[in-house]
């Protein structure tokens, strides 16, 4: 079954830290949101980490409040990589001439290539084809979730578990807002490599977040 990673939402350093703590004992990893920070130390941040740990920077187009350009982006990724960061979120989005500069010098450092889509859901089609053209990168994982505006569009986005499967790669699909919590309980189930969970209510990364605690209790039901 795939791993619970707890978002870390903070808006400095301390801040991060504090909620690390914790994070370490509910979650199998951590992602560091650097989008939403006004200040981080990345040494510090890393170097306090417990668990493996994401780092993000999640643009507004994406869902996030990163306005930064792409090269500053990269930098911190890429600073995130040599201060011996578990993983990096690089945004498909990121023009392939940036995004290139990570996948050259990923060091031990695996990279989940993402995509989102904030206002709905694609086709089943444009998404296995958006699917094989991530993948074809040479990415670790591949993250794509959308919104869902029907109970449906959990199905289409699952639906690429097995493709990913076929294909050897990792993969991250689920869908966001309220109707898309059932995908986010059965991606770990169905092969998925990683859900997302809320460190407690309140402190959701995106809509249809589950808290942790009721997240494990869900999927141990399932297991048992």
């Amino acid at each position: 079954m795939g791993m619970i990673c707890i978002p870390i939402m903070a808006r400095n350093t301390s801040d991060a830290l504090r909620k690390m703590a914790p994070a370490s004992a509910f979650g199998d990893l951590m992602e560091v949101r650097l989008d939403v920070m006004d200040s981080f130390d990345l040494s510090e941040i890393i170097g306090a980490a417990s668990k493996p740990v994401i780092i993000t920077y999640r643009s507004e187009e994406e869902g996030g409040h990163g306005r930064a350009p792409y090269g500053a982006r990269v930098d911190y990724l890429k600073e995130a990589v040599r201060l011996g960061a578990d993983f990096v979120d690089v945004e498909y989005a990121i023009p392939p001439e940036h995004r290139r500069l990570l996948f050259e010098n990923r060091s031990a450092a695996k990279l989940i290539l993402s995509k989102h889509f904030r206002n709905g859901t694609p086709s089943k089609e444009k998404l296995a084809d958006l699917f094989e053209k991530m993948a074809a990168t040479g990415a670790d994982v591949v993250k794509i979730v959308t919104h869902a505006g029907t109970l449906a569009d959990n199905l289409t986005v699952l639906g690429l578990i097995p493709l990913a499967e076929k294909m050897g790669i990792g993969i991250i699909a689920f869908c966001m807002g309220p109707l898309g919590r059932i995908s986010r309980v059965a991606c770990p189930v169905l092969g998925g490599a990683v859900t997302f969970a809320s460190l407690e209510k309140g402190q959701e990364s995106a809509s249809g977040q589950v808290p942790v605690k009721e997240m494990k209790m869900i999927l141990e039901a399932l297991s048992s």
